[in-house]
């Protein structure tokens, strides 16, 4: 029976710069045990869709980590006692001034504790999300030949951007990773490789369908600036102000992890902080993502109409500075 694939779009803020936590994921299992040899060859119709196993060796070898960075605990494991967090931002759009004083805080309080947040109720509706999602597999299903047409050479302007691009993090062992990203803002470039993977329709409704997704996202971002400067009592437009009214720079990124047979000894993402403003993630109902906290991983269950929002080193580096700033405010006031 096939195994189901992790799909992980994400959008990523940034003024331009480690979250309190680290973060990875995982790979699906598809059949193998940790030790078992084999040449993996009924592996292979199923990854032969993305770029992974090209010129990859017949055991698979690059992909195995080394044995203190193998998971602990299953990418579908969610019995841990600790569960990330989940804030309800209804007060964003019919809730009383106290009320999203109150939200404030408890954002706030769970970025500083975790540097993750799971939000409901958020503003982006679920038909815009699922249909982001099933673009999304509908771009990963394509045959590989078609998808290499989205690569972007290294002499493009969009070099960095389109199919195949490197995670951008270097790790001991090869991640089990496919992915598709591109520049979002200030200028979006996701139509350029797109048009040469789809047909002309194709093209236009994968494009109007991530265009719609991001568009709604960058109205979140900001909305979640502002709720954690008041949950920090500073002015509301402390962090937005950077942008002057615009989204800023911003990356869409999908991510894909097909099913792998050593999913004992790799990851689709090894442990890493985002260097960013703020990450806004979509995971599909297979799971992978973990977060680090007090040196435990713990595995983030999919929750239906829930969204995952990442600080990243940048944030974290202007909440400690504004946090400090309130702090001596205060203590001046009451001197």
């Amino acid at each position: 029976m096939p195994v189901a694939q992790p799909l992980h779009p994400s959008h990523h803020k940034s003024l331009m710069h480690e979250a309190p936590n680290h973060f990875r994921t995982l790979a699906p299992r598809n059949g193998l045990h940790r030790g078992q040899s084999d040449n993996y060859s009924g592996l292979r119709p199923e990854a032969v869709k993305s770029n992974l196993l090209r010129g990859a060796s017949a055991d698979l070898s690059e992909f195995i980590w080394p044995k203190d960075q193998w998971p602990s605990v299953s990418h579908n494991d969610f019995h841990m006692a600790q569960e990330l967090p989940t804030v309800d931002l209804s007060d964003l759009h019919h809730g009383s001034e106290e009320s999203r004083e109150a939200t404030a805080k408890l954002l706030v309080k769970t970025f500083s504790e975790w540097g993750f947040v799971q939000v409901i109720n958020h503003g982006v509706p679920t038909e815009v999300i699922e249909k982001m999602q099933n673009q999304a597999r509908n771009f990963f299903d394509l045959p590989l030949e078609q998808k290499e047409k989205g690569v972007a050479s290294s002499t493009s302007k969009h070099e960095g951007f389109g199919y195949g691009v490197e995670s951008g993090f270097y790790y001991a062992g090869k991640p089990w990773i496919d992915r598709f990203q591109c520049r979002w803002s200030p200028v979006c470039e996701i139509r350029e490789p797109v048009e040469k993977v789809f047909s002309p329709t194709d093209a236009e409704e994968f494009s109007t369908s991530i265009e719609d997704y991001n568009g709604r996202l960058d109205k979140l971002a900001m909305q979640i600036l502002e709720l954690t400067a008041q949950g920090l009592g500073l002015p509301s437009d402390t962090f937005i102000k950077p942008f002057n009214g615009t989204a800023g720079d911003c990356i869409a990124r999908m991510n894909y992890y097909p099913p792998c047979p050593l999913s004992s000894l790799t990851l689709g993402l090894g442990a890493h902080t985002d260097p960013n403003l703020l990450t806004i993630l979509s995971q599909c109902k297979v799971g992978g993502l973990q977060v680090c906290k007090n040196g435990t991983w713990i595995s983030v269950k999919p929750k239906p109409d829930t969204l995952i929002i990442n600080i990243g080193d940048t944030f974290e580096v202007e909440m400690l500075a504004s946090f400090c700033y309130s702090f001596h405010v205060s203590q001046g006031r009451m001197m």
